[in-house]
Order: structure tokens, then sequence, then C-alpha cells
């Protein structure tokens, strides 16, 4: 006979992951919840929101990136000699402003332009922001990035971190913590780089970037801030205290080889800072973070997305999806604000 009640025992146990998610959970729960209401109710005011409750929705499924499957093609192609890559860069847009043909896997493709240039590949129309570079390749042709020449004083990446429903889903490949290491950052990066990565709440990936892929860079964490996801009536996503599906995210902010001198040259990052934001209807898309992080690298930085699923103007870009949420009829986030955790003396 089956044991139901035995069942039902087990199954409310809670594994260490499940235990370490809700202490995580309860120490920057009130965070999280006075931060968010004081920015929900500045942002209300002015017009921003709706006043009814909206129904939450779940992302629509993933559009499938036929670009990755051309990275995986690419792999059968014969790598490019480091003497060969004196030539690392190629202009999307010829000299007498049309198209010009371009080898997506051997180097960075640029628009060099004023203006956004749209593009024909596989049939498919993408828009490429101006002054914009990108390479559309996976670890094993990401050398061009660091042939490129340039040395970043920002990198963000969105790491595509190990999850049990995204492989379920099969919404994109999964990366293992450890291969993060191998990512060229201190090529890339110049002193005092803010380099910025997008965490899930799971404590395990947390631990991981703050404790070993950072030191292993010559990273100094600085920061950690939270992106709380909110409706367009402005309610959380998902109920604060869901034992599922939590409605923020983390980022894990740090500095390069710092210098004694980095204080007179940037505003200091504050910790435990907000981003609040309507989520875009397309799985993983994430808010740009070029306005909010400005005043701590300076307007004039020079800012490398890895992993991009999209390109955003006088940035450089890397991943097999680079250009995922370029298609024309790709969505867009609603509205981002970065405001501190406690609530302003004024708005």
């Amino acid at each position: 006979m089956f044991d139901f009640q035995k069942r039902k025992r087990k199954h409310s146990e809670l594994n260490q992951g499940e235990v370490d998610s809700e202490a995580f959970h309860k120490k920057v729960r009130s965070v999280i919840l006075d931060g968010t209401r004081s920015l929900v109710d500045s942002v209300r005011s002015l017009g921003y929101l709706k006043e009814e409750t909206d129904a939450v929705k779940e992302p629509l499924p993933s559009q499938e990136c036929r670009l990755a499957a051309l990275c995986e093609m690419a792999k059968e192609l014969p790598l490019v000699d480091d003497e060969e890559q004196e030539c690392c860069s190629q202009s999307l847009v010829a000299e007498d402003g049309c198209s010009s043909h371009v080898d997506l896997f051997s180097g960075l493709t640029e628009n060099r332009t004023d203006r956004a240039a749209v593009v024909t590949l596989m049939g498919e129309e993408y828009v490429i922001p101006p002054h914009t570079a990108f390479l559309l390749s996976d670890f094993t042709r990401i050398q061009p990035l660091v042939h490129y020449g340039r040395m970043f004083d920002l990198v963000v990446m969105d790491p595509p971190w190990e999850n049990k429903s995204v492989k379920r889903s099969r919404r994109y490949s999964c990366l293992p913590s450890s291969q993060l290491k191998r990512l060229p950052v201190p090529l890339l990066a110049s002193p005092n780089c803010l380099v910025v990565t997008w965490v899930t709440n799971r404590p395990s990936h947390l631990r991981f970037v703050r404790d070993e892929l950072y030191p292993h860079w010559g990273v100094e964490v600085v920061a950690e801030w939270f992106w709380v996801k909110v409706t367009t009536s402005g309610q959380f996503v998902f109920p604060l205290d869901s034992p599922h599906k939590k409605p923020y995210e983390m980022l894990v902010l740090g500095r390069y080889r710092p210098s004694v001198d980095l204080s007179t040259r940037f505003v200091p990052v504050e910790d435990q800072q907000l981003i609040v934001s309507v989520p875009s209807a397309l799985h993983s898309q994430k808010p740009s973070l070029s306005e909010v992080l400005k005043p701590y690298v300076g307007a004039e930085a020079k800012c490398l997305e890895l992993f991009a699923r999209s390109l955003q103007p006088g940035w450089t870009s890397w991943g097999n999806e680079v250009l995922k949420f370029q298609l024309l009829d790709s969505g867009l986030i609603s509205f981002c604000i970065l405001r501190p955790a406690s609530p302003p003396n004024q708005c």
C-alpha cells in the first residue's frame, strides 16, 4: 500500500539549498519591501503606473535564436592564428553607405556610423545601433574580442546559470559556474573597471561570484544590488514570500584592481541599491544598465557586455545570442528606476 503521509512529509522537507535561500530572503526582505514601496509610490505620483491591479502573466516563450545554431556550425571552421588577428574588426556598412559582406565569426562587426543600420541575416532583419561592435561566438572563438585591442571601463555579464526549470524548458543552454573562470576578463578590463554580474537569487551562485569568481579575476566586491520586478500597477510580479519564485534578482558589483585614487575619480558605489522595473514579456531580457551605471564609470567609459542578447549604442557585445533581441519584432523594457533602498528625503 502506498503511504501518502510518508510522501507528504518527505515532500515538505527542505534541502540545504532551499534552507539557504529562505535564510537569505529573510535577510534582504525588508530592504526589498521598503525600498520598492518608496520607489513605486514616487513613480505612481508622477503618473507612470496604472491604478488597477493587473494579472501576473507568464513570460512569452523564448524566441529560438537561429544565430546560436550558427555558432555551433562555425566550430567546424578553422581557427584563425594569432598572427592573422591583426585585422580583427570589420565595418557593417561600407564607405558608400551600403551594407557590406561580413564574416560574423572571425572578428568583431562594427557599425561605425551615427545611425542605426538594418541588416538581413538568415532571412530575418536585425537592428544594429550606432557606434556598436559585436562578436557572435562562444568560448571557443572569443579570441577576436581579446585581440580587439580595447580595454573596457565597464563589463556587464548575464551568465546562463544552471537552473532546473531552464533545463526542463530548454529555453537556452546552461553553463556550469566553474566555466565562467575561463572568461578573459583580466585581459579586457582596465584598472578600476567596474564589473557587474547578474545573479539569480540562488545563494550558491551568489557565493560563487563573491568568493570565487571575482577573486580569481582580481575583482574586489564593492556592492550588491537588487533588480525588483513589478507589474504595470506597481505590484510584485510574484508574491514577495513565494516559496517558488521570487520577484527579484541580484547584481554583484566589483572593481578590477582598484587604485587608491578611485574616490577622487568616480562616485562611490553604494550598497543595497534597488532597480525597479516592469520586465519585458520576453524571457530573460534584462533592463539596460547604461544610464544607471554612468555615474560610477564616467560618461566616456568604454563598455562591454558578455553573454549579451541585445546591443546598446556605444557598447561592445559578445555572446552566441548577441542579436537575439535585435529582431525588429522584439519587445522592450517599459521603465527602469534606480534609487537608494532606504526612502529618500525628497523625490
